[in-house]
């Protein structure tokens, strides 16, 4: 089966399912410290309860933080836990660390981090962060207005229900599917 056929298929499939609810995520946000929170947060995470709340949160709570530097500003004030109002601290490193990597890559907005994500280079320093995997990296450029897909397992075992098969694509690592017919 062709990918154009796949496509169809995946097409159909969804517009037999009686309840399909599409879910439309909000960015961008003209603010980084949103974007990158958004990123972090929604790994393995119910969006509507465990991410919108906090994002919309930072938003109404830290306006002017909408470039890396007034993040690091900040972040020199309250601690990151109580940036994101996350309780575990794996995310709050995983932010920070992100952020510091942008500051040092003279990222400082949404449109500087979506030119910055452009270059592979990039992609593998941003990888090199603990818990920031290809979906992360996927998503983020999501966040940021690029063409991307994050795949994870609910897609996964969505594009199975459709009876897409999904494999490795030796291009781009055994940890990236791709779908075919």
């Amino acid at each position: 089966m062709s990918p154009d056929e796949a496509a169809r298929g995946l097409v159909q499939y969804i517009e037999s399912l009686p309840d399909f609810v599409y879910h439309q995520v909000d960015p961008p946000y003209g603010h980084i410290g949103a974007t990158i929170a958004d990123t972090i947060l929604q790994a393995n995470n119910r969006y509507d309860a465990n991410v919108t709340p906090r994002i919309q949160r930072i938003l109404r709570q830290w306006p002017n933080a909408t470039t890396v530097t007034a993040v690091l500003d900040l972040l020199n004030s309250i601690p990151a836990t109580a940036f994101l109002n996350w309780k575990g601290e794996d995310r709050a490193i995983r932010f920070v660390s992100v952020v510091q990597l942008l500051s040092r890559e003279q990222v400082e907005t949404e449109a500087d981090l979506q030119n910055w994500l452009m270059k592979d280079v990039n992609l593998h320093k941003l990888r090199a962060i603990n818990g920031v995997g290809p979906k992360t990296v996927d998503y983020v450029k999501i966040m940021v207005g690029l063409q991307s897909i994050a795949i994870d397992r609910r897609l996964l075992n969505f594009f199975d229900m459709a009876s897409i098969r999904c494999s490795s694509s030796p291009s781009s690592g055994a940890d990236r599917p791709r779908v075919s017919g």
